[in-house]
Parts: C-alpha cells; structure tokens; sequence
C-alpha cells in the first residue's frame, strides 16, 4: 500500500503556539484586573461604606414593671348618665351672634353674609341657653314659647331637626339623649351646629349633619371645604358623649372639623382663667366625620371604647399642647387620607392604650411633633397603608405590648427621636424594616413652620423583649441615629439585620442578638 501524506503549512505549529500564548495572557490579564478590582474596593471604596459597630455587655436587670395605666373600668354610659344634673328652670334666647364670643371663630370669612341670606336678617342669630339645667323636652318647649311656627326646630316623632346655631352657655347645661330624642339633624342649608361652654351631655342618640334638599346626611364630597355641621366645645365646657351614633359632620375650618374641644381665645381676653375643655367620649360611633376627634389645650379627656368608621382625614386627633389624654380601647379604621390615631404637636403625659387600629390610609398610630411622656401599649396596629406606628420629632416615649403586623410599610418607624424605649413588642410581617431609627433634616418641608415646630437631628431606640419576624428588606434601619441598643429579642428572619449598604459581621451580629441577658448596643461609624 502506498502511504498518503498530507501537505501541511510549515507555520502551522508556531500559529497554534501563539493563539495559545494569547489565550494565556487574556487569562492572566483578567486575573490582574479583577485582583487590582478586589485591592481598590477593598482598600479604597470599602471604607467609604459605613460600618455597624457593636459591643456587647453582660446585663442581669429584669425587665421593667409595666408602665402604669389608669383604670378605665369606671368610664361607662351608665357613670356619664349619673353625672347629669337635675332639671332646673333656667332662661333661652335668641341671641345675637355677634354678641357672644363663643361664635366669633364661627362668624369669620362668608358666613355672617351666608347666615344673613339663610335668617333674612342683617343680624344673624343663634339659640343659647343662657341659665339653668334642661333635658330635651324642657329645652323645646321653651323653644316653642321662642319659636312657635317652628322654624328654628322641627319636628317628627322623636326625630329633630335643628336649624340655627345652638350655644349651652358657661354655668348651663343640656342633656340630649333617647328617648326623648331618636334623631338630631343638624341642617347644612341652616349652617347648624353646636357649641357648649357649659356642660353638654349626648347620651344614647344620634346626632347627624343633615342635608335637608338630599334629605339625607352630609356625605362627605370630596371638597374639603365645603360646609357641613359640627360639634365644638370651648373653655369652662364639659362635653360628655356616650353610646351615642355621631355622623357625617365636620369640614376643614379653624374648630369646625367634627368633634372638637378647643380653649377660646375671645373667651380668654374677656375671663383669663377659664378652666381648658375637658370630658369623656364613651362607647360612641363616628362615622363620615371629617376628623373623628380633635383637641386644641385641652386637658384629662377621656376616649374609651369607640369606634371610628371611614373618616376623612383622622380617626382620633389630640392637637396642640393637649395633656393627660386617655385613649384607650377604641377602633379605629377605614380612615380615608391620613392615620387612624394620631398625636401631634405636644401632646403629652397620655395613655394610648388596648387599641386596634387597621385598614386605615397612612399609619395605624402616630406620635408626633415634640409629644412626650406618652405610653403606647397593648395596642393593635395591622394592615395599614404606612406604618404601624410612626415617631416623629417626639422624644421620651414608652412602647410596651404592641402588636404591629402586616403594614405596608415600616412596623415601627422613629425619626428624630430619643429616649424611646420599647419591650414585649411583637411585630411581624410588615412591608418595610421591621423597626426603622434615623436622624434626618427636614428643613425642606415646606409646610412646616419650624419656630412653631422646632426639631433636633437626633435619634436613638432601646428595644428589649421584642418578637421579630421580619418580611421585608432587612430586619432594621439606622440612618444618621446614635444608637440601637438590644436585648432578649426573638428575631425570626431570612432577610438581612441591617440593609446591605451597611458593612458588619453579619454572623457575629445573628449571635450576639440571640444572647440572653446580653445588652447589644449597635452603633454607626462613617467612613472618612
């Protein structure tokens, strides 16, 4: 047989050599280059990521004793129904409203012109007990002695419909309840509402903004400022509310919100040491209310055991320089713009406590705007559009027995507060951080008059006793705060402890938490 060769190129060894060479170099290039990659990040941008410092201390203190909170078992219908005075001949007007500094606040803008067009009279006029201690009965019957075509007041069956502005007078008193009265309609048309200085008592009755052209209640319409009745109570005054059904009341107007209790400044120039408002709201229902409750200066109310239905922008609503608050047992939920409960610009020494808050626009709870020496326990907050609980510029705070689940944004978010303390929280399922601690400037919010409300960038938490199952993220955030400080908490998560823009020993942090009787404090160290 006779060999075959094959022609080769003489080039060929020496091409396939140095295609090799190539492929070796390309190799090593891309070692040095992910190497010098590793040594820069390493040593140069590394650093410039902040890194969570922790230390760990031996701590045997027991938990502290459960914050005090005042017993509520004596605020009942039946204890408000025992406060009503006895009937006592007394003396109602018509009076002029201009006349009575209790309506001034109500006669700014449009209104004496609308009222003038509304009574056919160029001085527009309210109803006001002047003197004495009326029910219901005795009150319309004197009325009628005013009023005898029946214009001021109608009426069907036990159903009333008010159609002037009402005033209960310092040192009188009203007591509207069933059965005397089923229904009280406030008339839109009429521009009706009610005011007391004195003591006003609403008991087992309705009371409902009325729209007398729909023949229905005021809805609310979506324009915020379209009118619609109120209740208000002013300094000197005592209002009592008890499982009573309140309705479809209230717009966005200085003390006209729905259901107010605010310190008068006219009354104030003319009697200096009129006592603040006060009273108690028990067992009662708001619904469609433009704020379910409000307070300017008002002290030692107590809101216990109602229900606060689709409300527009707050559920409950405690506003500036209000104190010693007691807010306990009530619901709150479906509230349409902003939060379910709510705390804001120094109110303080209250108890927010064994509420349910949920279904509710923003956040289940609120502390905000320098409100201090508050307890927040045994509360319920779920399946809100925000937080569970916000803190916000309010610092000397206690957070005890809360359970905060399923929110859609943080369980537990603190900005610009210090001193707050929390234990045996169980928070879980939230959409955001389970707990959220950060120092911010807020300097370019522009809605906020910062000599009104001044702040300080500082923030710290201590969390002890907690029940942590975390869903979002990370389990916690600190931005710009001092200081985390933990102890004894339960922390069930498969998510990051603290995002992954932070650098820390993941493994190291897992252990030192799971520690009893360890005190962890976490801190932050920027990077140069």
């Amino acid at each position: 047989m006779q060999r075959q060769y094959i022609d080769e190129d003489p080039q060929a060894d020496e091409k396939q050599s140095g295609h090799a060479g190539r492929k070796v170099l390309f190799v090593l290039a891309c070692i040095v280059l992910v190497w010098l990659g590793y040594v820069y990040y390493m040593k140069v941008a590394q650093p410039h990521k902040d890194r969570l410092a922790f230390k760990i201390t031996s701590d045997n203190t027991p938990l502290p004793e459960k914050p005090f909170l005042p017993d509520i078992s004596g605020f009942t219908v039946g204890m408000i129904a025992s406060k009503v005075p006895p009937l006592s001949p007394g003396r109602i007007e018509q009076g002029k409203l201009k006349e009575y500094p209790e309506f001034r606040k109500f006669l700014e803008g449009d209104t004496p012109r609308r009222l003038r067009l509304i009574q056919r009279t160029i001085t527009p006029r309210g109803l006001v007990v002047q003197q004495g201690h009326y029910d219901w009965d005795s009150f319309y019957r004197e009325v009628q002695a005013i009023d005898p075509e029946g214009k001021l007041i109608s009426k069907e069956g036990n159903i009333y419909t008010l159609r002037v502005p009402l005033l209960v007078y310092g040192g009188a008193s009203l007591t509207i309840s069933s059965p005397q009265v089923e229904v009280l309609r406030l008339s839109k048309q009429a521009n009706a509402f009610l005011l007391n200085a004195g003591d006003f008592f609403i008991l087992r009755t309705k009371i409902v903004g009325w729209n007398e052209e729909k023949n229905a209640p005021t809805k609310y319409s979506g324009d915020k400022k379209e009118y619609r009745p109120f209740i208000t109570t002013w300094s000197g005054g005592n209002l009592y509310i008890a499982g009573s059904v309140i309705e479809s009341l209230g717009y966005l107007k200085g003390k006209s919100y729905g259901l107010s209790y605010s310190n008068c400044t006219p009354c104030l120039k003319i009697t200096p040491d009129l006592p603040r408002p006060t009273g108690v709201v028990v067992g009662n229902q708001f619904i469609d209310m433009y704020y379910g409750f409000y307070s300017y200066e008002a002290d030692d109310v107590a809101i216990i055991g109602n229900t606060y239905i689709d409300n527009i922008v707050y559920g409950i609503d405690p506003h500036d320089r209000s104190n010693r608050l007691i807010i306990a047992g009530n619901e709150a939920y479906g509230t349409k713009e902003k939060h379910g409960i709510i705390v804001s610009r120094e109110v303080n020494d209250g108890w927010i406590f064994n509420n349910y808050s949920h279904h509710n626009k923003g956040s289940g709870f609120m502390i905000d705007r320098t409100s201090v020496n508050n307890v927040i326990a045994n509360n319920v907050s779920v399946y809100n559009g925000q937080d569970g609980l916000t803190l916000f510029e309010s610092e000397d705070n206690i957070i005890w027995g809360n359970r905060i689940h399923n929110n859609k944004r943080s369980g537990i978010r603190i900005r610009n507060s210090w001193n707050i303390k929390m234990y045996n929280d169980d928070i879980a399922g939230n959409e955001g951080a389970s707990i959220e601690v950060y120092a911010a400037d807020i300097t370019g919010q522009k809605t906020r008059d910062f000599e009104l409300d001044p702040y300080t960038q500082k923030a710290d938490l201590h969390i002890e006793g907690a029940k942590i199952q975390a869903k979002g993220v990370a389990v916690f955030k600190m931005n710009g705060a001092d200081k985390m400080t933990f102890k004894n908490l339960d922390v069930r998560t498969a998510t990051h402890l603290f995002p992954s823009s932070y650098v820390y020993d993941n493994k190291a942090l897992r252990a030192a938490l799971g520690r009893k009787n360890a005190l962890l404090e976490v801190t932050v160290k920027h990077s140069p």
